[in-house]
């Protein structure tokens, strides 16, 4: 009597958790079509990670709380997505390392910033800022082109880190530049002196919410 009983627990337990299970990663694993979601659900490692990114990227959502940034890191997240597929497929260490890579971007401190910003007119006549998170610091690169393509055509190139005011101040070969964060736009300003060929009017770059910085023109 003892032993059908439990055994009769053993199974209710079973039954209990076996949901849990199937629900490990950030998607229902019973529903997995792809040979990636099969992959992400079979590898407990990449199943966590895929957790963790789905929590961090909720969390990322809130940084701005309007504007164009939900729109953008959403647009962005699906072009993620897509790569992740394409190029690790099946393969778990390359899932494994593709995750903790994403994660890395998705909490790095300066996220809030990142994206493609534009001025003028892409690809008639305008220019455009590309702005990526440097690591390991919690810094931004940044890098000025004209549109439409990235090929030999950068004007300037700069790092550091945004202040609390939302500012990123840099030497661009002798002129020194500033760089000023708000929700959805990048102004570029300059002061008036012979280095700044650039020119020293102030330039206000909008964040394109359909544009992530890697995403080929």
């Amino acid at each position: 009597m003892f032993r059908v009983a439990s055994w009769a627990v053993l199974a209710a337990l079973l039954c209990l958790f076996a949901p849990a299970a199937a629900q490990a990663a950030s998607f229902d694993c019973a529903k997995a079509g792809t040979p990636t979601e099969k992959a992400i659900c079979k590898d407990p490692a990449v199943s966590k990670l895929d957790e963790q990114v789905a929590a961090a990227f909720k969390a990322a959502q809130g940084l701005w709380p309007a504007g164009n940034w939900s729109a953008y890191l959403r647009t962005e997240q699906r072009w993620w997505m897509k790569d992740r597929d394409r190029i690790c497929k099946a393969d778990a260490a390359c899932l494994k390392q593709d995750y903790e890579q994403r994660l890395s971007f998705l909490t790095h401190p300066s996220l809030k910033w990142m994206g493609r910003y534009v001025a003028g007119r892409c690809p008639a006549d305008g220019v455009y800022l590309d702005v990526t998170p440097s690591y390991p610091d919690a810094g931004i690169g940044v890098e000025l082109y004209i549109c439409p393509s990235t090929s030999g055509n950068m004007l300037l190139q700069a790092a550091g880190t945004v202040d609390a005011s939302g500012k990123l101040s840099f030497d661009d070969a002798g002129c020194p530049r500033v760089l000023t964060f708000t929700q959805d736009t990048a102004t570029l300003s300059a002061p008036k002196t012979e280095h700044c060929a650039l020119g020293t009017d102030e330039r206000v770059f909008k964040r394109d919410p359909a544009k992530p910085v890697y995403v080929a023109e």
